[in-house]
């Protein structure tokens, strides 16, 4: 099957990743996985410490900081993007996952007008293998149309 026959679709996300299961008349599919752009730890070959020059103490951060969080801001918009995109063509979404980045991704949905009148609900699961995926789609799915 291809992703244009699907119409319903359940998202597995995290900060990581999100794996993309189509949902068709009781049978499920892993459709693709997308990667995220968010990177949670860092590190910059020769960087320092983020210390202030005049002083070891902690309690004087520098301004390095702020930048790593715009940083990781600017790549937690960017992966909200690509998720738009790629769930565009579907009717029916199921977010599930560990953490809160399911919350955050149906809250973004929500703001988007192209998103009016589609189904939205969300779930919370720890993670899992392909296959442990596959059935939780399935049993939502199921239990949802009669």
């Amino acid at each position: 099957m291809s992703k244009t026959t699907f119409k319903q679709v359940g998202v597995w996300i995290d900060h990581g990743k999100a794996h993309l299961i189509g949902y068709d008349k009781g049978s499920v599919q892993l459709i693709e996985t997308i990667d995220s752009p968010y990177e949670s730890i860092k590190r910059v070959d020769g960087e320092v410490k983020d210390m202030t020059r005049f002083s070891q103490n902690p309690e004087h951060a520098s301004n390095n900081e702020y930048k790593k969080h715009n940083t990781a801001q600017n790549e937690i918009q960017e992966y909200f993007r690509l998720m738009e995109h790629k769930l565009q063509p579907f009717d029916d979404i199921l977010l599930f996952g560990p953490g809160t980045m399911k919350e955050k991704m149906r809250n973004r949905l929500r703001e988007n007008k192209a998103f009016n009148g589609k189904w939205l609900s969300v779930e919370t699961s720890d993670k899992l293998t392909e296959n442990q995926l596959l059935a939780f789609v399935r049993e939502f799915y199921d239990k949802a149309t009669p």
